[in-house]
């Protein structure tokens, strides 16, 4: 993992999740929240599905990827709704 920024306005908090890892190319993004999804030769594919679905349904927010770059980094972004 690399860092976490948290920002907010009147209405929503925004936290963006960055890590140095190997990116992840442009044709996976729309799959890596799917349970059962990985690339990794180990595990069961559950962890991002399993982050979309508490922050969407317990926390009527979103998380998606802002960006990604091969050899780089991906950033994650979460949007909360201020309560």
């Amino acid at each position: 993992l690399g860092d976490v920024y948290k920002r907010q306005d009147k209405d929503q908090v925004f936290i963006n999740v960055i890590d140095n890892g190997k990116g992840i190319p442009k044709r996976l993004v729309k799959r890596i929240f799917q349970p059962g999804f990985t690339t990794k030769k180990r595990g069961w594919g559950l962890g991002l599905a399993l982050v979309k679905r508490i922050i969407e349904e317990h926390h009527s927010g979103k998380v998606f990827v802002a960006s990604s770059k091969i050899g780089k980094g991906t950033t994650f972004r979460i949007l909360l709704p201020k309560n």
